[in-house]
């Protein structure tokens, strides 16, 4: 950074200086992550990979769990903005798990499954993280059932949100599979992810 690069930045409000510190904080996180796994990754390699001192990043997360707190939150903003926009059962989610599958990802959306599968195994041995995920998990879960509710309103209470488990499943099932890196026929797999959610989901669907 150079010193006029650091001038303007000083020059911001507290509030958005705070935010983007916070911000790089959060990318520096994930990279280490990704990189040694959830232990491996010390708030002192935090740190030095945000080019910060540990007192530094102290004053913006508590803990490594606040940071992973923040790192699910960023992801799931992402998730239910992809859902807040897309129609879910009759077209977008069954090309979207078919491209995921058949198709290379790029950098973010590595980066972002690997820390996400990190946080689940953490998941099992940290009540922490496992209350950080199941708020995640609902907060997706409530949104997509919004959406649901309102293109088919017959279906409501505890079959709707097994529905709703079996897409969480397939959706997620298909992370963990693209990891064997086996070539599939993608307009095949689209053609099949679709006939899955029109029998979940067969009754009073929009024209």
């Amino acid at each position: 950074m150079t010193k006029l690069e650091a001038a303007e930045i000083r020059s911001l409000p507290k509030e958005i200086r705070d935010q983007a510190r916070r911000g790089e904080i959060l990318d520096a996180a994930s990279r280490c992550v990704v990189r040694h796994g959830f232990h491996a990754a010390s708030m002192a390699e935090i740190a030095g990979e945000a080019a910060m001192s540990v007192g530094q990043i102290y004053r913006y997360f508590a803990s490594k769990e606040a940071i992973v707190h923040a790192l699910v939150e960023r992801i799931v903003d992402s998730r239910v903005a992809w859902i807040e926009t897309h129609d879910l059962v009759r077209t977008h989610l069954p090309s979207e798990l078919a491209r995921r599958l058949t198709t290379a990802e790029g950098p973010q959306h590595r980066e972002e499954k690997v820390l996400m599968m990190e946080v689940t195994a953490e998941a099992t041995r940290n009540p922490e993280v496992a209350r950080v995920l199941r708020s995640a998990d609902e907060r997706l879960r409530d949104t997509a059932a919004e959406l649901i509710r309102q293109a088919f309103p017959e279906i409501i209470g505890s079959e709707l949100m097994a529905r709703l488990e079996l897409i969480a499943a397939l959706a997620e099932g298909t992370a963990m599979r693209r990891i064997t890196g086996i070539t599939r026929d993608q307009e095949r797999l689209s053609e099949v992810y679709r006939h899955v959610f029109e029998a979940v989901f067969p009754a009073g669907k929009p024209d």
